[in-house]
């Protein structure tokens, strides 16, 4: 189907779980719902927090469009109203970060030390099939793994994107890529590794600036 999709062509496409469905839907409303992300959070937290918001969206999307009624509003509207609850949770969590922080830093112990806060970190020892849909499953899991996507080579981010997000089979994925079954596998295994190593050093980055902190 040519780029200029119709609103109830997206629609239909999302409910058949056709990828190509969402990579128009995130070509047309991205800008827009990023710049609507940004007035809500008005100045809390970062400008990663509303790419991040951004990229949310699209995922709640993708999972949720079952719940979309045509009858009751535009495709726009439904996004819109999405995005504005994902932007002020987010920003509910920043603020909850934030103040945290603050608090944090005025708790010391008995004998006048500061007393060491440790996060909980993520279970990265064995990232499997089951391990990478539960974590797109989990919203600041979720936003760790985005960031590790980035480092991978365009190919594999897109078979990581085709396996766990659109849920497409090998055999789908084999007949828009043009690679064997045994490739995709092969390069799906060693993209989980590669994001496992990449995450265990964020979390290690993390626990050196805290100590140094």
């Amino acid at each position: 189907m040519h780029d200029e999709w119709p609103d109830d062509a997206l629609y239909g496409g999302l409910v058949k779980r056709d990828p190509l469905a969402l990579e128009a839907l995130m070509r047309r409303y991205s800008r827009e719902m990023s710049y609507f992300v940004r007035v809500v959070l008005d100045g809390v937290g970062t400008s990663q927090d509303a790419e991040e918001c951004a990229s949310d969206l699209f995922i709640v999307v993708w999972q949720e469009i079952g719940s979309f009624d045509p009858a009751r509003g535009s495709l726009r509207t439904w996004l819109t109203m999405r995005a504005k609850y994902i932007a002020l949770d987010r920003r509910r969590q920043v603020q909850r970060r934030q103040a945290a922080v603050t608090s944090l830093d005025s708790v010391t112990t008995s004998n006048g030390t500061t007393r060491e806060h440790r996060s909980l970190e993520l279970p990265l020892a064995q990232l499997t099939e089951n391990s990478m849909e539960g974590l797109l499953e989990q919203r600041e899991r979720r936003e760790e793994l985005a960031h590790a996507l980035d480092a991978l080579p365009a190919l594999d981010r897109y078979l990581v994107y085709m396996r766990y997000l659109c849920l497409a089979t090998t055999d789908e994925i084999s007949g828009k890529t043009g690679l064997s079954r045994h490739a995709i596998d092969t390069r799906l295994w060693r993209a989980r590794k590669a994001l496992r190593v990449i995450l265990e050093e964020r979390t290690h980055e993390r626990v050196r600036a805290r100590q140094e902190g």
